[in-house]
């Protein structure tokens, strides 16, 4: 699911929770317990010092909104070029926002 919201678009894929052996007997380690965060920053928000400010507050906007959510998913947040000019408390709300309107979390 795609997710836009003024400063940032957040992409979300909620993994199968059924295992691919049906007997059950096939675990794979790889696949994660929780949900997965990957960010992507590009050089549009600023320079290396604000890219990576931008990307500190989206991780810590992520683990505050993905808190206590078990459900295995793979959440991308794309700052749009603007994030780099926008309060850390808006970006949180909107990251908030935007996982939860996906259903991933709850409201």
């Amino acid at each position: 699911m795609r997710v836009r919201r003024r400063d940032l678009m957040t992409y979300v894929l909620v993994s199968p929770q059924a295992w691919p052996d049906p007997r059950g007997v096939r675990v794979d380690v790889a696949e994660p317990r929780g949900p997965r965060v990957g960010l992507i920053v590009s050089k549009s928000v600023g320079n290396a010092v604000a890219r990576h400010a931008v990307a500190r507050r989206l991780r810590a906007a992520s683990a505050d909104a993905l808190d206590g959510v078990t459900t295995p998913a793979t959440v991308v947040i794309r700052a749009l070029p603007n994030a780099g000019k926008v309060p850390e408390s808006v970006l949180a709300e909107q990251v908030s926002a935007a996982i939860t309107r996906s259903g991933l979390a709850a409201s």
